[in-house]
């Protein structure tokens, strides 16, 4: 026996596999729609999965098939966490004195059998390229060792096996060619091997061990562990007690209960923008497939009123609208599924390379998450479908059997709906952002646009009051539009929708880029060039200056150079360890820089203190000079400044003062200045008239009167060129390369922060332009064909084809317009509330981070305000100039 519901919907999924066959124009829009973002979570999910590398594989790109990795960090015992990333003094106190363990030492604390490898990472001074010279870190392992394998690969050539050879990764070898040496060519290195580093793709380069000279620089206590026995959680925190931090590959795989970790990743709510971004793509893909439905159950209505005249319900009637987003819904996943796994396998070494920078762990896919985006993507073509289904089953069915219009206003119940879901959507976002909850953002988010939505029909009535005194192809285009607000209101919401996810992933890029140049103070004026000649090393010599000023000059022609000192110890003029430092006075001290705060409450006290506003200033640049003593031209050269505010500046050191680049240094006109002097256990302070450096570079000017009141000499140390723009690569490495000959150091360019604003929000500008234009040409194109006839008719009462195709350009435009700027105000208050709830999710942190400014994404909005202009046109230029007459049944 068959079950009626059962029958109904095995109907109405024949029917609508007929409309498919029937309409396939119209069923591939639908299938492109969801397939397309389908794709995209499906790459991502697929990627992810790649990327995220099992215990096993983290293990292994630490450590090689080593059992552990120990390093020796204090003499005293400490805690760590799990991964031995994070540890600490197992008492009270930030600091202990260490001298350093032995490898028999630490060999004693291990377990019988085992074996030590040690881990060199050596600061080598300088290298020689194919263009100059850069500063490089090396690694010094046996590579024929399998205790590295996992580590370091070698997947061409050979291992180094003598001092004069070297393995190379490709990035490497690109800058260095196949002949490495140092500055005075006293050594040579030739690559043998082709290295690859799965956890960095960059620059790495590998000795032999012993093969690389004794040099001053960083070099690491670490060692390998080859056990007999696994290193478990209870050998760590043997060894812990002992002051040697341990990653062990054992407590990796196995990791302790929760309770016998003594030091955790406690902190902070980390706030995951995941969660928003799936459901503002979701809303996205339902808004983008919905007007296609509401199109098609549109053209569909004589047909379904036909059911309902033979009896057919309301609810066979939903069902078969329905049974298209079934259909299409699973199809597109489908298809979008299948794109995804593809582009996923084959871009995988692009996305290596260029994006994370890293190998992936391999190719694997997990099926719970793929089945999900299925899943979802049928429950998205059925939510599309779900308005277009209800508004066809509640039709007038005379109405739809003689092809009248039915009702083309707004019922006002449904515009008051949609100002309340707004409002309502708008408070919980709020609401959401104070209590740090994303799916509270989210929903309220996808309330907000809901709402919008609603409204729109309502909005696209309002619009065509104004075309009374437009000319006719627009007037007539807005009265249309109002007239069939069964498709236009849909094509609004889908260009909306759109606009709206684009809007709001640049609000979150912009603010990221502007608050990495809020958080960072250059040291220089951005594109200029310092060089110390590095007086009191081993490799300066009398006439250093001289030649390391030619060498600047000669490298980079037309910079105008500046001579820079440094105050120096009178009993020893190559030392700059004689120094004067400005210090805050106990007033002017922050009280988080001397004790921690006491909870959320000290805290926010903090925060509000302006004394404590450098506090996150983590992102400083590494100053080149530190007791600079010069003048006006001195000043110009660390700030670039000019005019009234060098004037003003130079003034304060010709009263024997000091430039300070913190406000808070300045107590009532006064800088309180400590002498530093290596020779000297008492402590001395000078205070005398102080201003600040222009244009807030971190950099300290002190006057010549100054520094001889101290009892320091002064010296030329080194030069600042001020550049026009930032020299490229290969001048810096010519550069370098001069210096290094002269006996100076490598140079510093100011590049500015770290993060780059280009490449990213130029492509997310873009992207998010063709998605608009896209689905702007899409929605026009539905609303265009639902009203093919009405264009059939003007034709036929004599209208000219410039008339025809100036009331195409008229709907794409009131569509594409209005849809954009409601996109523009969704997104923007969709990223702006990301943001204020990640700045309050840090609320509790100290140092305070420096918080997201909320800013605007101007050039995505440029550009999506150029796309209605650019939808007009392409309407203009594909609407067809003739139409064969259509025979409209009478009403």
């Amino acid at each position: 026996m068959r079950l009626p519901l059962v029958s109904s919907w095995r109907t109405a999924l024949r029917v609508a596999r007929r409309e498919m066959a029937r309409a396939k124009g119209r069923s591939a829009l639908v299938v492109a729609m969801i397939a397309v973002p389908v794709s995209g979570l499906g790459y991502a999910a697929a990627s992810y999965d790649m990327f995220t590398l099992t215990p096993a594989e983290q293990a292994s790109r630490m450590f090689g098939a080593a059992d552990a990795i120990v390093t020796p960090v204090t003499g005293e015992p400490i805690v760590q966490d799990v991964t031995g990333t994070g540890w600490r003094l197992a008492r009270d106190g930030n600091s202990a004195e260490f001298n350093g363990l032995t490898e028999r030492q630490v060999l004693a604390e291990l377990p019988d059998g085992s074996r030590l490898v040690p881990v060199h990472r050596k600061g080598l001074p300088l290298l020689t390229t194919t263009g100059g010279l850069v500063d490089a870190d090396v690694l010094e392992m046996d590579l024929t060792d399998p205790i590295h394998r996992g580590d370091i690969e070698l997947p061409a050539g050979r291992a180094p096996a003598a001092p004069g050879e070297v393995a190379m990764s490709e990035a490497a070898r690109e800058r260095f060619g196949d002949t490495i040496r140092t500055p005075d060519g006293s050594r040579t290195w030739t690559a043998v091997g082709t290295v690859e580093d799965p956890a960095d793709l960059g620059e790495v380069l590998v000795f032999a061990p012993g093969g690389l000279p004794a040099v001053e620089g960083y070099q690491a206590g670490e060692w390998l562990v080859d056990s007999p026995d696994p290193i478990l959680w209870d050998d760590v925190r043997h060894l812990n007690r002992s002051g040697i931090r341990v990653q062990s590959r054992a407590v990796i795989l196995d990791p302790p209960e929760a309770a016998e970790v003594w030091i955790t990743d406690e902190g902070t709510t980390v706030l995951s923008l995941v969660p928003v971004i799936v459901g503002l793509a979701v809303l996205e893909i339902i808004l983008l497939a919905g007007p296609a439905f509401a199109v098609g159950a549109r053209r569909r209505q004589r047909s379904l009123a036909l059911v309902a005249a033979n009896g057919g319900t309301r609810a066979h009637l939903r069902r078969i609208v329905l049974a298209d987003g079934v259909l299409l819904g699973l199809a597109g996943a489908a298809i979008g599924l299948v794109l995804a796994l593809l582009l996923a396998v084959v871009g995988r070494p692009l996305a290596e390379e260029l994006i994370v920078g890293a190998r992936a762990g391999g190719i694997r896919f997990s099926p719970t998450m793929l089945t999900g985006i299925v899943v979802l993507a049928m429950i998205t073509g059925l939510l599309a479908a779900a308005v277009p289904a209800f508004t066809a089953a509640r039709a007038d069915v005379v109405t739809a059997l003689t092809g009248r219009r039915g009702v083309v206003r707004s019922k006002r119940r449904w515009v008051i709906a949609g100002l309340v879901l707004a409002a309502a959507g708008a408070g919980i976002s709020v609401l959401g952002v104070r209590m740090i909850d994303v799916p509270v953002i989210a929903g309220g988010l996808a309330i907000v646009q809901i709402g919008l939505v609603l409204c729109t029909p309502a909005l696209v009535g309002l619009v065509a009051r104004l075309g009374g005194k437009l000319p006719p192809a627009p007037r007539i285009a807005l009265r249309d539009t109002a007239r069939n607000r069964a498709s236009a209101a849909p094509a609004v919401a889908a260009v909306m929708a759109a606009v709206a996810g684009t809007v709001t992933v640049g609000v979150y890029l912009t603010s990221t880029y502007d608050r990495s140049v809020e958080s960072y103070r250059p040291a220089l004026p951005l594109g200029y060039v310092g060089a110390n000649y590095g007086i009191g090393s081993d490799t300066y010599t009398p006439d250093t200056p001289e030649k390391a000023r030619a060498a600047v000059a000669g490298a980079l022609p037309g910079a105008t150079l500046t001579d820079i000192s440094e105050t120096v110890c009178r009993y020893d003029r190559t030392s700059t360890g004689c120094m004067l430092v400005p210090v805050r006075t106990p007033a002017q001290t922050c009280p988080g820089d001397n004790a921690e705060p006491d909870g959320p409450a000290e805290v926010a006290a903090l925060r509000e203190d302006p004394r404590c506003a450098g506090s996150h200033m983590s992102e400083q640049a590494y100053p080149i000079f530190h007791s600079v003593v010069g003048g006006r031209d001195t000043v110009a050269a660390f700030s670039g400044a000019t005019g009234d505010s060098l004037t003003a500046a130079a003034a304060v050191l010709d009263r024997g003062g000091v430039l300070v680049d913190d406000p808070f240094l300045i107590e009532g006109g006064q800088v309180t200045v400590v002498i530093s002097d290596p020779e000297t256990t008492s402590e001395r302070t000078l205070t005398v008239p102080g201003g600040l450096m222009p244009g807030g570079h971190a950099t300290t000017v002190l006057s010549p009167e100054l520094a001889t009141a101290a009892g320091f000499d002064v010296a030329v140390t080194g030069v600042v060129a001020a550049t026009t723009e930032a020299p490229p690569v290969q001048s810096v490495d010519r550069l370098n390369a001069a210096l290094a000959a002269a006996g100076g150091r490598i140079a510093y360019v100011e590049a500015g922060a770290a993060v780059e604003e280009g490449p990213m929000l130029y492509v997310l500008a873009a992207a998010s332009a063709l998605i608009t234009l896209g689905a702007a040409a899409v929605a026009t194109g539905l609303a265009a064909a639902d009203g093919r006839a009405d264009l059939s008719t003007l034709a036929a009462i004599g209208a000219s084809p410039g008339i025809r195709r100036l009331l195409s350009i008229s709907q794409s435009g009131v569509i594409a317009g209005l849809g954009s700027i409601l996109g523009i105000a969704a997104g923007l208050g969709s990223g702006l509330a990301v943001l204020a709830a990640t700045n309050l999710s840090r609320a509790t942190v100290w140092p305070a981070p420096v918080p997201y400014p909320l800013s605007v994404p101007w050039l995505n909005l440029l550009l999506i305000l150029v796309v209605p202009l650019v939808a007009m046109l392409g309407a203009g230029l594909l609407t067809r100039a003739r139409l064969p007459s259509e025979r409209r049944r009478p009403t």
